[in-house]
């Protein structure tokens, strides 16, 4: 009688947390992201600018490269960057331009200079890009691209970006600039799975097939895409593999239903929900990405979904209602050691492991809610922490490759969208508009 009266108490306490938008009602401290600076780094993006004569092409390729570096160095969680009002005026487009006395002004006080220039022609985009230190002067980056096709400036701009998170993090980041998003949109009377830029740009269709197509999930090197599709009229759910470069398999499943499949981090193995032929509930299984070896691993009459592999491989979180509702679970991957990680009662939903393994993310709907929220579980000590609040229902969280941000669907702006935002909660950004959009996953790296 305790235990539940407790249980009721917590419950009732986080969904008056929820109600009044608060967080950290339980006194927790916030969620750290890692790897952690150890002190503020203050960076500096000058605008670049033409190298020589400005032309038409020049400057519209300037204004590209320059809005899409500074939104990528503002989103990456690394930097402090400094307002462009103070820097001096003197146009920078070499090193030998920088008079480092300026720029380490108690005013400005920078620790990193990035300044660059840019030049089109009607052969090519060639753009230098620097950074330096300036408290020493030295050079830490410097890099010259040469592209053919003026509508890859976006790509040069992210690709500058995630060196230098990565020479600044000292490669304990590679950044996210250039990762991709996967998720499910709605179009006219189907459901097709989109792919777009970590930023919203670039969106294209992986599938056309005029039927429902649902969960994407990544290999971790981004050479293919799982994901289920119930075809126009066929009254059952398959689970499909994308080779990004050419061609498909069907994961054979004996049964009309199946859901929420999820890569193994090697990429050898595959989880996803369904039924066993004499079971009414689905269960986890576990196969080969060709369907072979298939495990059942939960064997239980409640609904077993929605899995999600530790970093290591060895353990899988999922959702399972053999307690009354929709809580997060973990299991090891040979299907032992079942231990529940959420006791919050209410609804959980689409738990995501973490890269560096301290987290669960997921979506939770308090006992008196109609909402979802998206919160944290820390696996070793179940400390939750929550990072959305507000009226819209915010659901479906997934992790970037690096570990500092989270992307989820939400209905805050009048119809489901996927957002982006910061591992804390902060740094909120939308990334699609058009359409309705949903179970958003966020690309590896590609070659991992």
């Amino acid at each position: 009688m305790k235990a539940m009266t407790r249980m009721f108490i917590l419950s009732l306490t986080l969904a008056i947390a929820s109600l009044a938008g608060l967080r950290g009602l339980s006194q927790q401290p916030d969620v750290i992201i890692r790897p952690r600076i150890e002190q503020e780094t203050r960076l500096a993006v000058a605008d670049f600018v033409a190298r020589a004569t400005a032309n038409d092409a020049t400057e519209t390729a300037l204004k590209v490269f320059n809005e899409v570096l500074w939104n990528d160095l503002k989103f990456c969680a690394f930097f402090n960057l400094l307002s462009k009002n103070f820097y001096p005026l003197k146009t920078l487009r070499s090193p030998q331009d920088v008079d480092f006395e300026n720029w380490r002004s108690s005013q400005l006080d920078a620790d990193f200079l990035i300044f660059g220039n840019l030049q089109a022609d009607a052969a090519a985009v060639v753009v230098e890009a620097y950074l330096y230190d300036v408290k020493t002067g030295q050079q830490v980056l410097g890099k010259r691209y040469r592209i053919e096709d003026s509508r890859l400036m976006r790509r040069v701009a992210h690709e500058f970006s995630d060196q230098v998170v990565y020479q600044l993090s000292a490669g304990t980041s590679k950044g996210v600039a250039r990762t991709s998003i996967a998720y499910t949109s709605a179009r006219g009377g189907s459901k097709e799975i989109f792919v777009t830029d970590y930023d919203g740009w670039n969106a294209r269709s992986i599938t056309a097939n005029g039927g429902l197509n649902k969960f994407p999930d990544w290999a971790r090197d981004n050479s293919r895409l799982a994901f289920v599709t119930s075809l126009q009229g066929s009254g059952r759910w398959e689970l499909w593999i994308q080779n990004l470069k050419g061609g498909k398999n069907v994961v054979k499943v004996p049964s009309s239903f199946v859901s929420s499949p999820s890569f193994s981090p090697d990429g050898n193995k595959i989880a996803y929900s369904t039924r066993a032929e004499s079971a009414n509930d689905p269960d986890l299984f576990i196969s080969d990405p060709d369907g072979g070896d298939r495990r059942n691993i939960t064997r239980h009459p409640g609904i077993d979904t929605s899995p999600s592999w530790s970093p290591t491989g060895q353990q899988i979180a999922f959702i399972s209602d053999r307690s009354g509702t929709p809580q997060v679970w973990v299991v090891d991957a040979d299907g032992s050691n079942l231990q529940r990680l959420v006791n919050e009662g209410g609804h959980c939903d689409s738990p995501n492991w973490s890269r560096d393994g301290r987290f669960v993310a997921y979506s939770w709907q308090a006992p008196t809610q109609w909402k979802h929220d998206i919160y944290l579980v820390d696996v070793s000590t179940g400390k939750i922490f929550q990072l959305t609040s507000g009226n819209s229902s915010n659901e479906h969280p997934h992790w970037s490759p690096d570990g500092r941000h989270i992307v989820f669907q939400s209905d805050r702006s009048g119809s489901k969208q996927i957002f982006i935002m910061n591992a804390d909660g902060n740094n909120l950004r939308q990334v699609t508009a058009q359409g309705s959009n949903e179970g958003p996953a966020w690309s590896g790296y590609a070659g991992e």
